[in-house]
């Protein structure tokens, strides 16, 4: 009997913290560099063509998230590139523990994060619609998102994919 009721509390504490998790998501999220982007578009002399990126390449992206997730685990929401429009709606979102993927359109491009704690998710990895499907799969012991062990090809001269991090809007 005391072996039954110590299952049924952990299953309960499992599930609370599981929801909590989710409910934590909910909210604005931003990259660090979102206020100088901003303000930078604010003050920039000529507007952008449609779909192209303002400002200089090679800096880090300022992305905007804005995540509602429902008492299922299902997410929703918007995902705003500054400088690259149009906003991304969220479809087919979910959690899974600490891991996150949702899938923006139009683009079509699925998108791979970790809840590192309450205030900050890190974006591990993203993979954009028509180019060559699915990423292969990592080695063992290869970081998520990074180069395949031993070398592996090259990435448009781009090197490995840096990760993102996004912080709560206070």
């Amino acid at each position: 009997m005391r072996c039954r009721v110590l299952l049924i509390a952990a299953g309960m504490l499992a599930a609370v913290a599981s929801v909590y998790g989710q409910a934590s998501l909910t909210g604005k999220w931003q990259t660090d560099n979102v206020p100088a982007a901003l303000e930078a578009q604010k003050n920039a002399p000529a507007a952008p063509e449609a779909g192209g990126r303002s400002g200089g390449r090679g800096g880090p992206q300022a992305i905007m998230l804005d995540l509602q997730v429902d008492a299922s685990g299902k997410i929703s929401g918007t995902v705003n590139e500054i400088g690259n429009p149009p906003v991304l709606n969220i479809e087919t979102g979910s959690v899974t523990g600490k891991m996150i993927t949702w899938v923006t359109q139009p683009r079509g491009v699925t998108w791979n994060l970790e809840m590192t704690d309450d205030d900050t998710l890190t974006l591990t990895g993203r993979v954009f619609a028509g180019r060559g499907g699915a990423p292969p799969a990592a080695p063992a012991g290869a970081a998520p998102g990074g180069p395949p062990a031993g070398g592996g090809g090259r990435a448009f001269g781009r090197g490995p994919q840096q990760p993102i991090v996004f912080h709560r809007v206070k």
